[in-house]
């Protein structure tokens, strides 16, 4: 039993040499899509160039393709374009050189306003360009045949490719932190959460006009689950599930000349763990969260958002006020490209009862070399609670690491 106990060492220790090895892996060539003049005739030839720069130590190759396939997308429709590049295939860039390459290709006739190029299949920028009107000469060649058409040399068919409307945008973002941990002390187990919300109002339409505010409320489901990996069955353990109805606005004022900025979030929330008869978990709530944020908000800031909230219809679980007290006291200070800590502090009605949870994060594409996406994410838990099964238990700390995929 002694040995067990000893695994999620072993894990860590396998992680840590992983990221080791992701560290050391040799950097690869940036690619660079720009444009002379970024105003463009509709239906016009346009000439792109790229910039492939290999900064490391070692040859680097890159694939181009012909044609080279590029998105153009503007504000209302999308469209992906061929290109002709005036070299293509692997391209071997020696240490410390770049080499340029031409693309040329024709825009749709219809196209209109600002719109922005990127290339696909490979890492590259996205360049802005707006339309201008286009001259009777290309107008002509416009109706002649269309202009992003290119011919089959098989088939001798044309394949277009004209813009299409695009799909209304997505309205679903990520709500609370989204992760996968694994550690764990008594057992290795798992902790996941997965949270997202949903715009409910389109800003764009009739009755955003009339109240602005409308398109700042949003649906949001959040589950966090501990997976019993010790087990012979591997089990659940049990498993939080948070929907909340809510408003949210995180820049209502600025100071101290901007550094310092005021937000809000107030709604109603559910929160229970999906179960029967003894083991069952539940209650709603209202609830108010303030957001004040200091510092630079895409670099290094300072933030609390403590959610302060009652407990109703909590029959399951009339106590649990005694364990979790009524505000969340959420805490953070880091740079949002770097290292990240966070404390969630619970402090009960009662004066031994509480827990805390401490995050740190980091992101893996520094730590990859820009090849990995997502944070490397350690947490440790200590106190009552960890689920809402547990809320008046109080067990062995825990310690996990894994990764966030959002924060």
């Amino acid at each position: 039993m002694r040995e067990a106990r000893r695994r999620p060492c072993v894990y860590f220790n396998h992680i840590l040499v992983l990221l080791v090895a992701l560290a050391c892996t040799p950097s690869y060539a940036s690619i660079v899509l720009s444009v002379a003049d970024p105003r463009v005739e509709a239906g016009g030839e346009v000439t792109l160039e790229l910039l492939i720069a290999n900064e490391s130590d070692e040859i680097a190759v890159t694939e181009v393709s012909t044609p080279l396939h590029i998105r153009l997308e503007t504000a209302d429709a999308v469209s992906i374009l061929s290109f002709e590049p005036d070299r293509s295939g692997e391209l071997a860039v020696d240490p410390h050189t770049f080499v340029k390459i031409t693309l040329k290709g024709q825009m749709p006739a219809d196209a209109e306003g600002i719109a922005t190029l990127a290339p696909t299949g490979l890492t590259a920028n996205s360049i802005l360009i707006q339309f201008a009107e286009p001259s009777s000469t290309s107008s002509a060649v416009a109706r002649q045949e269309p202009p992003s058409a290119e011919r089959d040399e098989d088939s001798g068919t044309i394949q277009r490719s004209t813009l299409i409307d695009k799909p209304p945008p997505l309205a679903v973002s990520v709500y609370e932190p989204v992760y996968f941990l694994i550690g764990g002390d008594n057992g290795l187990n798992a902790k996941f959460q997965i949270s997202l919300r949903y715009r409910l109002f389109d800003g764009r339409g009739k009755l955003a006009e009339r109240l602005p505010w409308i398109d700042d409320i949003y649906l949001s489901y959040s589950q966090t689950s501990l997976w019993d990996l010790d087990d012979l069955s591997k089990p659940f353990r049990d498993s939080s599930y948070r929907p909340r109805l809510f408003f949210s606005n995180y820049d209502l004022g600025r100071l101290l000349d901007g550094r310092l900025r005021l937000g809000i979030e107030a709604g109603v929330g559910h929160e229970s763990n999906g179960k029967e008869g003894d083991e069952s978990r539940s209650f709603n709530m209202l609830y108010a969260r303030p957001v004040l944020t200091f510092g630079d908000p895409d670099g290094l800031r300072a933030y609390a958002a403590p959610l302060i909230h009652n407990y109703i219809s909590d029959d399951e679980n009339p106590n649990i006020h005694h364990y979790r007290g009524y505000v969340d006291w959420l805490f953070g200070v880091g740079s949002k490209g770097g290292l990240d800590f966070s404390a969630t502090i619970r402090k009960g009605t009662r004066s031994d009862y509480g827990s805390v949870e401490l995050n740190a994060s980091y992101p893996l594409s520094k730590l990859s070399g820009g090849d990995l996406t997502g944070w490397l994410m350690l947490q440790y838990f200590a106190g009552y609670g960890e689920s809402l099964l547990d809320f008046d238990r109080k067990l062995d700390a825990q310690l996990r690491l894994g990764i966030a995929i959002a924060l």
